[in-house]
Parts: C-alpha cells; sequence; structure tokens
C-alpha cells in the first residue's frame, strides 16, 4: 500500500492548532453513486444499480475531465492548519502491468481546501481534489465531501484508490482505500477530451443507446435489423478494458489515446492473427459453436470470452460491428455501424476489382483475387485525430475488425478518416488505400478464353461499388445514407478526380482500368463488326422470398437502327453467399434469338424451391450472369447482377401491458417453406439485464407456426429493444425485434 512521498511531506504546512492529537481517521467512503451516475450519464451501468443484478458490491463508474464527488465520514473535522490529506490513484491491470508513478499509472493528489483562493477557482484539467463541504454527523463523527477532478487525458481505465491523512504535528498517519476498482472512461461531453462531441442528440445515439439496427439487403430493397449493444450490461465494461490491454495490448499509459485503442481493437477482436475474441467462419459448419446469424447481440460474446478467455465461436462482419460497437461505447467513444452495399476487397492494391471469367463463365479463382461483397458493415469512431495535424481529418473514423487485410503485420483496418476517403487521400492512416477502394473501386470484368489467349476487358463498372452506405438514424429506427460522406456522386467530375488523386497516393501506382478502357477503345475501332451491336440486362421482378418460386429474365436489345442481328448466349443462376467468393451453379440456360433493328427480347427462365433448396444455407444471394456473342462479331457481351434474397421474419407482440403489472413479449413464427424445417432454435434477447432465453423446435410442419412467451424484467424504466433469431438446418436469416417503452 503506498505511503506519502517525501515530496509531498515537504508540502505539509507546520502544525498550528496543538489542541488536535489525534490524527485524522476516514471510517467509511460514500462514492455518491446517484449524484455521480447522473452527471457522468453513467447510472445504467450495471456496477452502478442499487441493488446490483449481480449481488456485488457497487463500483463507481465516472468519465474523466470533469469532477465528480466523494464523502467521506471522518473522524473529526479537517484542519488544513495541521492535517494532510492525499489521494493515492493506482491502476488496477487485469495482467501483470504494475503501476508507475513517471508514466501516469500512480497519482498522488494532495486534497486543497476550498477556503483557500486558488483552490476556489474551477480545477484545471489536470488531477486534483478540494475539501468543498464538512457537516456534522451523529457521535461526533463529520462528512467531508470532495470534489476530485481528472484530466482530460487520463488512462482510461480501472482505478484503486486510496485516501491518505497525516497529522502533521507528530507524523501520525492513517489510511482508507475503496474496496473495488472504480472506473473511469472517455468523456464525449469534455471539451478536451478527444473524443468530444458537441451536438447532445449525437452523443444520446452514439454513446448512451444501448441498441442499434444494422442495415442488410432483403429481396429489392433494404431492412434494419436489431443489434443489442448492452454496453450497461454485467462484465461487459470489465470485457471491454480486458480486451484493450491484454488482447490489444495498450497498457495503461496509452490507454487514454482512442487512436491507438480503435486500432488495437480491430486486431484484438478477431483471432486470424492469433489469439483474439471472435473467430470468423464463413462455411456452413458451425458445430463447436453459434452461428452468425443466431446473434442477437454483443453480450454474450463479450461475457463469454470474459468468463473462459478463448475466442468465441463463430462472427461474420455484423457480428465484429456490433461487438466493436458495444465495446467503443462501453468505454465512452462514440460509435456507429456503417453498412457498405456492393463493398470491394481491393487485395493487390490496385484500386480496382479485377474478375477473371472463363468459357464456362465461372470465375477463375486461381486468377481472381479481389471480391465484392454484396454488403459489408464495419464501424465508425468520432475522435480528434492530433496525429494528423489536420482538423479536416477529426471526426469519424473507420474501423472494422473483420479479418480481410493484412495491416502492419496483423488483420486490423484503421482509424482511418472518412473526410480523408471522399477526396481520395489513401495514403493518410490508417489502411486509406484499401477502405477507399471498398466504396469507390472501379470494377473490370475479364474474359480469359485459353492459355494462348490474353485476358481481354468485357465490362468496366465505375458505379458499382460503395452503394446505399447506411446506418442507424439519429433518434429514431429508419435508415439513414451516409454515402455523400464518403464519396461524391458516381460518374461525376468530382468523383473522377478523386480516382485520379487516390491513383497518385497509391502504393501501387498502376491501374488495370486505364488499360481496360484502352482495350476495349480499340476493340470498339477494329472492323469485324466490333461496334456495339446489343445490350443485355437481367431482371428478377419477383419479391425473392425464400421459399417461392423465383423468375429471372434476360432482356437483349438490338440497338442498331438498321440491321439485325443474331445473338448467341447463356444465363448462368448461382447460389452465392454475401462475400461474392463462394459460388456453385443452380442452373445454366443457353439461348439463341435473332433480334430485327431496334427489336428488344427476353428469356424467362424460372428457379423453383426444390432448385435452389439444396444450396448452402449460408447464402443469402442469387448471382446471375449473362454471356453473349453476335455472330459476325468478335465482341462479348457480358451482365452480371446479384439478386438478394429475404425470408420471413419473426413476429413480436407485447401483452399484458400495465403500469404495475408484468409484461412479456409474444414470439410467432409461420413455417414459409414448402417442406418442414427440423432442428430448429429460436435465441431472444432483452436489454436492461434481462436473461436471454434459448428455445428449440425439432419440426415444424410445413404451414405450421410455433408461439411462445418470453417474460420481461420489470426492474428497470425507459426504452427497451426485444430482438429474435432463428436458424434451422433447412432455414436461417430469420430475424425479428420491438422496441418498448417501459414507463
Amino acid at each position: 500500500m503506498a505511503t506519502l512521498t517525501p515530496d509531498l511531506e515537504s508540502m505539509a504546512k507546520a502544525g498550528k492548532n496543538i489542541a488536535i492529537k489525534d490524527v485524522l481517521r476516514i471510517e467509511s467512503i460514500n462514492l455518491c453513486f446517484e449524484e455521480n451516475g447522473k452527471t457522468f450519464h453513467t447510472a445504467r451501468y450495471e456496477a452502478m444499480i442499487k441493488p446490483r443484478p449481480t449481488k456485488r458490491p457497487r463500483q463507481l463508474v465516472v468519465r474523466r475531465g470533469a469532477p465528480f464527488l466523494v464523502r467521506l465520514l471522518a473522524s473529526r473535522r479537517y484542519d488544513p492548519t495541521v492535517d494532510t490529506m492525499v489521494l493515492v490513484f493506482t491502476i488496477a491491470s487485469y495482467g501483470d502491468e504494475q503501476p508507475v508513478f513517471g508514466n501516469g499509472t500512480e497519482v498522488y493528489v494532495l486534497v486543497g481546501d476550498h477556503s483557500e483562493p486558488e483552490d476556489a477557482e474551477e480545477l484545471s484539467d489536470d488531477w486534483g481534489a478540494v475539501l468543498i463541504d464538512s457537516k456534522d454527523r451523529d457521535q461526533g463523527k463529520v462528512e467531508l465531501t470532495l470534489k476530485i477532478s481528472t484530466p482530460s487525458h487520463a488512462p482510461v481505465s480501472r482505478w484503486m484508490v486510496q485516501f491518505h491523512t497525516r497529522l502533521d504535528s507528530t507524523d501520525a498517519t492513517s489510511t482508507t482505500a475503496i474496496k473495488e476498482p472504480m472506473y473511469l472512461l472517455y468523456n464525449p461531453w469534455c471539451e478536451n477530451d478527444p473524443v468530444y462531441m458537441k451536438d447532445n442528440a449525437w452523443r444520446e445515439e452514439y454513446v448512451l443507446d444501448d441498441s442499434t439496427l444494422i442495415c442488410k439487403p432483403s429481396g429489392n430493397s433494404t431492412r434494419m435489423t436489431s443489434w443489442f449493444l448492452g454496453q450497461y450490461e454485467a462484465n461487459v465494461l470489465d470485457s471491454a478494458l480486458y480486451i484493450v490491454s491484454e488482447v490489444g495490448n495498450v497498457k495503461g499509459p496509452t490507454s487514454g489515446n482512442p487512436i491507438l485503442v480503435t486500432r488495437a481493437l480491430t486486431g484484438a477482436l478477431n483471432s486470424a492473427s492469433g489469439y483474439g475474441v471472435l473467430q470468423g467462419n464463413w462455411t456452413d459448419n458451425y458445430e463447436g459453436g453459434t452461428a452468425p446469424t443466431a446473434w442477437t447481440g454483443s453480450v454474450k460474446i463479450l461475457q463469454e470470452f470474459y468468463d473462459t478467455q478463448e475466442k468465441v465461436k463463430y462472427g461474420q462482419c455484423w457480428v465484429y460491428g456490433g461487438v466493436i460497437c458495444s465495446i467503443c461505447r462501453a468505454l465512452g467513444i462514440p460509435s456507429r455501424v456503417i453498412t457498405n452495399f456492393e463493398s470491394a476487397g481491393d487485395h493487390d492494391a490496385s484500386l480496382t476489382i479485377d474478375y477473371y471469367v472463363d468459357d464456362s463463365e465461372t470465375p477463375a479463382n486461381g486468377m481472381t483475387v479481389d471480391s465484392i461483397w454484396n454488403y459489408h458493415v464495419w464501424d465508425e469512431a468520432w475522435m480528434r485525430r492530433k496525429d494528423l495535424q489536420n482538423p479536416d481529418f477529426d471526426g469519424w473514423q473507420v474501423i472494422d475488425a473483420t479479418p480481410q487485410q493484412l495491416s502492419d503485420g496483423m488483420y486490423k483496418c484503421g482509424p482511418c478518416p472518412v473526410a480523408a476517403v471522399k477526396q481520395g487521400f489513401v495514403h493518410v492512416p490508417y489502411d486509406g488505400e484499401f477502405i477507399y477502394a471498398e466504396v469507390n473501386a472501379d470494377v473490370i470484368y475479364w474474359s480469359i478464353g485459353t492459355d494462348r489467349t490474353p485476358p481481354k476487358p468485357l465490362d468496366i463498372r465505375t458505379d458499382q461499388v460503395g452503394r446505399d452506405m447506411s446506418t442507424k438514424a439519429i433518434g429514431t429506427n429508419e435508415r439513414d445514407d451516409v454515402t455523400a460522406q464518403y464519396k461524391h456522386v458516381e460518374g461525376s467530375a468530382e468523383e473522377r478526380d478523386v480516382m485520379k488523386a487516390a491513383m497518385r497516393f497509391s502504393s501501387q501506382r498502376f491501374s488495370n482500368a486505364g488499360l481496360a478502357k484502352r482495350l476495349l477503345r480499340s476493340m470498339v475501332n477494329e472492323s469485324n463488326g466490333n461496334e456495339e451491336a446489343i445490350q443485355l440486362e437481367l431482371k428478377c421482378n419477383e419479391e425473392l422470398t425464400v421459399g417461392s418460386t423465383f423468375q429471372f429474365e434476360v432482356l437483349v436489345n438490338c440497338i442498331s437502327p438498321v440491321s439485325s442481328v443474331e445473338v448467341t448466349g447463356k444465363l448462368v443462376l448461382r447460389d452465392s453467399d454475401y462475400t461474392g467468393r463462394h459460388t456453385d451453379i443452380l442452373k445454366a440456360i443457353p439461348f439463341a434469338i435473332r433480334l430485327e433493328p431496334r427489336e428488344s427480347k427476353s428469356i424467362v427462365v424460372p428457379l423453383e424451391y426444390k432448385e435452389y433448396s439444396a444450396m448452402n444455407m449460408n447464402k443469402t444471394n442469387i448471382k446471375a450472369t449473362c454471356k453473349a456473342n453476335v455472330k459476325g462479331s468478335d465482341r462479348e457481351y457480358f451482365k452480371v447482377h446479384t439478386f438478394h434474397l429475404s425470408t420471413a421474419a419473426i413476429e413480436l407482440t407485447l401483452i399484458e401491458h400495465s403500469a404495475s403489472g408484468p409484461i412479456a413479449v409474444q414470439v410467432d413464427l409461420r413455417n414459409p417453406l414448402p417442406v418442414p424445417l427440423t432442428g430448429g432454435q429460436f435465441v431472444v434477447e432483452g436489454s436492461r439485464y434481462t436473461d436471454p432465453m434459448e428455445k428449440q423446435y425439432d419440426l415444424i410442419p410445413v404451414g405450421e407456426a410455433v408461439q411462445f412467451i418470453y417474460p420481461i424484467n420489470l426492474t428497470h424504466k425507459g426504452k427497451m429493444v426485444v430482438s429474435a433469431t432463428f436458424v434451422s438446418k433447412e432455414l436461417r436469416h430469420v430475424q425479428g425485434d420491438l422496441t418498448i417503452d417501459i414507463p
């Protein structure tokens, strides 16, 4: 236990009140949970609740950069003429890190008296403590109220606090300590904190809200799916701090730097580089773990990891996105989840996505290293980038924990300023090149006929990547489109200028897009009828609900006003997971048609449930490709389109709702498939310390529905979100959610 240092002893005043013979003793410590919880917006943390749901002693949770209150029950009044009081703060490490005075992980604070003019002023941005009030209590005891300040740059960690008192005339000392560590978090309400966020509505949404919505594709549109962040739940804050320090290896002295912390988190949350929180799995085999589609939130993941300190199985991008958002909000870093549709993975740093297709229209996996995910989920964290010394780069920063690309020898990504991405400044740390390509790479489809034939471009798409970028809107359950924050309007002069700037800053100053455009121009300018003769379009007007028959259509248009054409081609339908990497052919239909000038014809291809029911149940899309030739021309025409499947939704209904009585949620799901569902499992989870529920159904017959009740904990008031997922051998990606306002 720490003792007073000689430096502090030399600061002590000479004793004046010789009548005082006994050292001041602190008999109990009141951490003012209610007052501090309200001041710092931390009252909802499980550690602050009375009675605490986990039955453990309460622990104080406050934010740095602002003073908090502590009340001490003392043996007598504090007399600054004879008494010295010193507070000793030491970081409570989860590992073997030892507090050191020189690096700021051990701090000595001399308590001042409010009667002294210099201490009456507002406390500076530093460690400090002032006695602001003294009140007589029973049996001669005195209640001393301290206002304790912490700097806006203090380490974000658990802290032990000791209260040392000394009677200067005799050098007699007494020491009392808080029994459990207190938590010191980032402070978005403090202007000096690099995570300061001015707008109160933004802070409510991006710091305090314990649930969010993640945008995903569904049929011909998008849907917002609920994700319970649960930053206030039991052990989540402990898990967050443990992950930062012991998995991310960010120790006490730098734990207050949000740049280093968020970067470390993007590597610590995945296990691709070794020890990490979540094991990714993009197969259809989830044996020994939980399917990514079955998670309803972050809490069970973080609690399981904290309890076992073993990686949790399994995660995909939206799971990584939800978990890192939970950790950031738990620590006090404003964060939100972003979905990028048609998200590119540029793995050769060319700023282009190159797909090589052979004569069977099958992607040549040996040559194709890039990818386009139907959607990808990452996060943004809000902070000032002091390291870049450019205020234009302050604000939202991309952070991504999904393991895709090595960065500094590990699978991590960010933080990178969103503003830098929009300007094409791909050299700005961290990982700007990869992130820029995710939202704005050009896409080139190449044909490879034989070993003797060099690749030739089939199509160039400059507007395919980075669409409908989405996050939850502030204060509502609506979708907020943030595409304009990442890039200019596709095809505009500004957007193309940014691409040129990105190429100048790129680590590989070569783009296949330039070569492909030159080759296409030369092919069109050559003879042999290579001028543009037809146009292809792929359509599906169905809702694409799993269980129904889909009608796909190839529309072929003759664009010549004078010449007829003979066209041969093939439509290939594949099932595909959302990463676009894992595909299997479901149906391949060749066609041959003759078109008169300006004529259009369509080829309709039905796809029945029995034809796609054997597809890998992790796959959520139908990828359609069409390759065609015009007789008398060497020109090849190519079109690709991904159609998103939608599934039935779980219906959640509030029942038994009254101001004083119990409430519950009724969960309903009807089998939407023409076959029975087997091995079904529901997972239902509610916020505010309500235990999750798992429900098993071995068989749900065709056309039948299942129904059960999920009870709600009424201990806490306000908004509550209930989320449900369902998986079976035949059906996945089934979800539902309900928002409840408990008065």
